[in-house]
């Protein structure tokens, strides 16, 4: 059987901006042509599978790492503002997801705020319906195991996932040689039946 899939993917900031794609959703169905839906157009509980991909840094793509320097102020805020826009689709994700369905999360950064963080965000707000589940790899790395960047150097920051949640989500590195692959980060989310 084939099922029409829908998915929040609105990867380009132009299309972001003209199309006021918060409270957007994209549809590609192979009889017609992908169009923009309103999400607010589905009832709570619509979708078995979400793949929730939001519009991030692209800091796994390689010319985006020369271009990017995380300490500068400008570069900051888009990493603050990314993660803001990613928590506002994760919680329209989690209202869409119907119980024992599957949210997979996933970008194309290497930014521990868009990852990690996102996932922990995730655990600690919707910890009463959503689990964490494995994802069963041998691709890919675990989780990263420091917290989040700091700039005082002497203060340790406590790490932002547990071992057991770092070893359920997968983060390709674009320096591993090996795997040779841009950056990206995995993570995969079963809705808990009522």
């Amino acid at each position: 059987m084939i099922y029409p899939i829908s998915a929040f993917s609105l990867y380009w900031p132009k299309i972001i901006e003209e199309m006021s794609a918060e409270n957007k959703i994209v549809q590609k169905d192979s009889d017609v042509e992908s169009q923009l839906l309103d999400i607010r157009a589905f009832p709570p509980e619509s979708f078995d599978r979400i793949v929730l991909d939001p519009p991030c840094s692209a800091l796994g793509l390689r010319p985006k790492l020369q271009m990017f320097r995380p300490s500068s102020k400008p570069a900051l805020r888009a990493l603050v503002k990314y993660s803001e826009y990613q928590k506002r689709l994760i919680d329209a994700a989690v209202q869409l997801l119907k119980p024992d369905g599957t949210l997979t999360y996933s970008t194309c950064t290497i930014s521990s705020m868009e990852n990690e963080e996102m996932v922990k965000y995730m655990i600690d707000n919707f910890s009463s319906v959503l689990e964490l589940q494995p994802i069963n790899l041998k691709l890919g790395s675990a989780g990263l195991a420091v917290g989040p960047w700091n700039a005082d150097s002497s203060v340790s920051t406590p790490p932002i996932l547990t071992d057991f949640e770092r070893s359920c989500v997968r983060r390709f590195d674009p320096s591993d040689r090996h795997a040779d692959t841009m950056g990206f980060f995995l993570a995969k989310f079963r809705k808990k039946p009522q």
